[in-house]
């Protein structure tokens, strides 16, 4: 058989190299940003991508407790939820970590499958992260981004707001030092009542002492990590007075290091249960992060793609289930940090990245003795942003048919009727359309 000529092997060569790099070109968007990359942005995304740790080990370990999960698991989810957007996205600033509203309607998919505090509802929550992360993927290869618009505003004030209330309740308990309280906000708040003669005192006065600690740097020093200060006060108070002796309860043993990857080991029947909720994720988790990802493009002067964004995203959430993470999302307070601290690139969320892998593996047991009702008070803080009542006396009187729509959402949420919940998204895509 002759010798291939030299030549007519280079130009192959040449042609496969040209192909791939188009091929990176258009779904990687990183060969774009290193060619425009100047050396002078790299102390500001140093600077961005330290400010997002910060940020991100105390909010992220709270998050995973609205989700109904270990604080460690925030630990598994958030490298590979940082890498693979920074990989893959087109927003410069954008932070995609841990969400308050994902993991709230994570926790209200889950917990109507499984008990909140079984092993079994761990394998859910990451197997609702991959449903989520492949109908996100679908989404984008298809080119269907622009069905988050039918998601409004006021779709997602309604819905979360609904949802924070929900979350809020199941923290109470923990500020108060009782156990084995559950159920649905009602029955949350018949038990309250029925056991607060019960509550535990240093629980009720550590609790107190952070909450009051929060409010207050968020409400005088609003560029000061509050979170971080409000967990390193709760740890302090533990230590020094020994509250674990006294009955208050704490975190304890967090292991160390990240999780192998592995898929989620659940039934069929399982898996169809879980696709309703996960369409839901995909559209709300698109629609959180398409306008801050737009206003930051328009602030800035570059552009961006949505669909790229949401394929981005769906790569995110697939590899956050595979790591036996939670749903996660675009983080509007981590975004706005990451832009305020001057990140010029999609490097600082990569610096993020590899200080949150720094932190699991060798900071974790630091938070041993962090107070849950600490961890309850961040949560309690972070969701009552979520509820915003002038909106929704605002919607209530100038839509009232959108808002009877959103409040049989949530009640469908609430009640675990998913076939409900398709059914209702279906009604309040073609609402919008009617409305346009």
């Amino acid at each position: 058989m002759a010798a291939m000529p030299v030549e007519w092997s280079n130009g192959v060569a040449a042609v496969t190299a040209a192909r791939a790099f188009h091929f990176c070109r258009r779904f990687l968007p990183i060969p774009e940003w290193l060619e425009l990359y100047r050396t002078d942005w790299l102390r500001a995304d140093l600077i961005a991508g330290f400010t997002v740790v910060t940020l991100l080990v105390p909010e992220g370990m709270s998050y995973a407790q609205i989700a109904g999960l270990p604080p460690q698991t925030a630990f598994y989810a958030a490298p590979i939820g940082l890498l693979a957007f920074a990989l893959l996205g087109s927003s410069r600033q954008l932070v995609v970590a841990m969400s308050a509203a994902i993991a709230s309607i994570s926790y209200a998919t889950i917990s109507r499958i499984s008990d909140p505090h079984s092993a079994h509802f761990i394998v859910l929550s990451a197997a609702l992260t991959v449903v989520s992360g492949v109908i996100c993927i679908l989404l984008g290869a298809l080119r269907l981004g622009r069905l988050a618009r039918f998601l409004s505003e006021s779709v997602n004030v309604g819905f979360v707001s609904g949802l924070a209330v929900m979350i809020a309740a199941n923290q109470l308990p923990k500020l108060l030092g009782l156990e084995g309280i559950r159920g649905n906000f009602w029955q949350i708040l018949d038990k309250l009542i029925q056991h607060l003669s019960e509550a535990h005192g240093s629980t009720i006065i550590i609790g107190s002492l952070c909450l009051t600690l929060m409010i207050a740097i968020e409400r005088t020093i609003r560029n000061v990590p509050a979170a971080l200060i409000t967990i390193g006060f709760g740890i302090g108070a533990s230590l020094i007075f020994s509250l674990e002796q006294y009955g208050v309860p704490v975190v304890g043993q967090i292991p160390a290091g990240l999780m192998p990857p592995q898929w989620p080991a659940i039934s069929v029947q399982e898996w169809l249960m879980l696709v309703p909720g996960g369409m839901g994720l995909a559209l709300v988790t698109f629609a959180e992060a398409v306008g801050p990802a737009r206003a930051f493009s328009v602030a800035h002067g570059y552009p961006i793609d949505p669909n790229r964004d949401i394929i981005g995203i769906g790569a995110v959430n697939l590899g956050a289930g595979l790591f036996h993470g939670f749903p996660i999302g675009a983080s509007l307070s981590k975004s706005a940090a990451n832009d305020r601290a001057g990140a010029k690139s999609q490097l600082s969320c990569l610096i993020a990245a590899i200080g949150i892998t720094f932190v699991a593996l060798f900071f974790t047991r630091w938070f041993y003795a962090l107070p849950e009702a600490t961890l309850a008070v961040i949560v309690i803080v972070a969701v009552s942003g979520m509820v915003r009542l002038k909106k929704l006396g605002h919607l209530f009187r100038t839509h009232r048919t959108a808002c009877t729509f959103k409040f049989n959402l949530f009640r469908c949420f609430d009640a675990g009727d998913y076939g409900g919940v398709a059914a209702f998204c279906c009604l309040l895509i073609v609402y919008a359309c009617l409305a346009q």
